[in-house]
């Protein structure tokens, strides 16, 4: 199994260009600069105020808490800005950098059957893919959107610049199918209880961090969950 270079479908061009609008709009900051003068200006006053009240009163807590709230706007919201756009400016030059390129790192899975077990906590739904007799696929919902149209028995698993950007781990090239059901307790009771050192996965190279593969009989793997 290994990542492959093809061009970026319009469906997947689609889905990047509209992530760049809302990149471009959310980076578009609604505060100014007059907003923390403002700021300033209002702790000023209530500031002030607060000086003639008595300190046994209401109203000086009141007036006391408004004017720290208006002067910690002015102080720590300008940094959370720059942080906020940093952060925008990086993600739009990785977006644009693969709207440029336009190719995608992929990997292609031909599977045989798909087991699903259900989140029970907060570990997601975790899907066990057979790939072959005695190799298995394992694949994370971290994100809660692969449910739509997976499983199938065909797909790709997207490269990592192309999940981080959008959310998105696979590419369906098939129908989809009904699983093998997994009772999410067992599942969750199997991983409390997993065996490192028989249940050894191989994180599969330049895939999301969720993706890993393990030599194991895929029958045998979910009898061991069901006996949980």
């Amino acid at each position: 199994m290994e990542f492959k270079i093809r061009d970026i479908y319009p469906d997947e061009l689609r889905v990047l260009k509209r992530l760049k609008t809302q990149t471009e709009k959310q980076s578009n900051s609604k505060y100014k600069y007059y907003h923390f003068i403002l700021a300033i200006a209002f702790g000023a006053f209530f500031t002030y105020l607060a000086t003639w009240i008595n300190k046994d009163s209401f109203w000086l807590f009141l007036l006391g808490t408004i004017a720290v709230l208006s002067f910690a706007f002015a102080v720590f919201m300008p940094y959370e800005l720059y942080k906020a756009q940093r952060k925008h400016k990086d993600f739009l030059q990785r977006l644009n950098a693969l709207i440029e390129k336009g190719t995608v790192d992929t990997c292609s899975i031909n599977a045989t059957r798909v087991a699903l077990a259900k989140e029970y906590e907060d570990e997601t739904d975790w899907y066990i893919v057979e790939i072959c007799k005695d190799k298995v696929l394992y694949l994370w919902d971290n994100m809660y959107n692969m449910g739509k149209r997976f499983p199938c028995l065909q797909f790709e698993i997207y490269g990592n610049m192309f999940f981080e950007l959008t959310g998105r781990q696979i590419y369906p090239l098939s129908e989809k199918i009904k699983p093998v059901m997994i009772d999410p307790k067992k599942k969750w009771k199997f991983l409390k209880q997993m065996d490192l050192s028989k249940h050894c996965a191989e994180q599969l190279a330049g895939a999301p961090e969720s993706v890993s593969t393990e030599n194991i009989n895929f029958e045998e793997l979910i009898n061991e969950m069901e006996t949980q």
